[in-house]
């Protein structure tokens, strides 16, 4: 009898250590049409905060607890039609993905001068950091609300301040851009792939977009993804201020989005 109790105790254990396991999932991203890799592909389960991103050779690896068995896998990247699997139905190491069909940007032409203004936060206070900490291998992204003074704007730059206390030397750094939602973003309204390589050092950085044709009509929320070297956790310090709200961050792939306490260091340069 107390044999066959302990017998059942120690099945009971393997059963819980089995389920306990988490769910290692790795493989490919590939073009539909080309099959070729696809970099910096964003995947996870929404607002779980459980994500991270394809490598240079569309690569992944992610952990998923067994509590979130049930759910969907969420890839998704700008040039791409949204991939949306149940965890459980994934069997394939490689995922392809369909690409959207493009559309030219319309470019305005017009014989009227051309105003230029920077808006959002173009100032720092060298007391005040907001780090930005991976530990995943997944992006960071910092999204700051940019209210434009005309109809309708060309986005030409967008700046952002980093200070002292990073541990990379450099990055591919993904700009995107939301709808204001409510004082906070909301989905994607501009559907390039837009990533430079920059060296990581204090100081502000510039994102050259003028070749991109990006017209906006309405107030916005502008991104940075800083974006792993697939090797070593990272940490990049931005600057910010207090003064000023609307700045939002998500540590995740296809995380939820978190209100920080003030504002980041990000502005864009327009031209109207």
């Amino acid at each position: 009898m107390k044999r066959n109790i302990y017998l059942s105790f120690l099945l009971q254990i393997c059963v819980y250590q089995v389920f306990s396991q988490d769910i290692e999932m790795s493989g490919t991203i590939m073009d539909s049409k080309t099959q070729a890799p696809i970099e910096f592909v964003n995947i996870g389960i929404q607002n779980k905060n459980k994500g991270t991103i394809s490598n240079l050779e569309g690569k992944f690896l992610l952990e998923i607890p067994q509590e979130l068995s049930t759910d969907s896998l969420t890839i998704s990247h700008v040039n791409y039609e949204t991939l949306k699997i149940p965890i459980r139905s994934i069997k394939d190491k490689t995922l392809y993905l369909e690409p959207k069909t493009n559309e030219l940007a319309e470019v305005i032409i017009s014989n009227k001068k051309k105003r230029h203004s920077k808006v959002g936060v173009k100032s720092y206070n060298p007391f005040l950091s907001a780090p930005i900490i991976s530990k995943d291998m997944d992006v960071i992204e910092a999204a700051q609300r940019i209210n434009i003074p005309s109809k309708s704007v060309k986005i030409n730059y967008v700046n952002m301040y980093l200070l002292r206390g990073f541990k990379i030397d450099s990055s591919y750094i993904r700009i995107n851009f939301y709808k204001n939602v409510d004082d906070a973003p909301g989905e994607k309204i501009i559907f390039q792939n837009i990533v430079q390589h920059k060296r990581i050092e204090p100081g502000w950085i510039q994102m050259d977009l003028t070749s991109y044709n990006i017209y906006l009509d309405e107030d916005f929320f502008v991104s940075v993804e800083f974006i792993t070297d697939f090797k070593n956790p990272y940490e990049i310090n931005l600057g910010g201020i207090l003064t000023k709200g609307k700045g939002y961050f998500r540590k995740n792939s296809q995380g939820s989005w978190y209100k920080v306490p003030g504002a980041y260091s990000i502005n864009v340069e327009i031209e109207y």
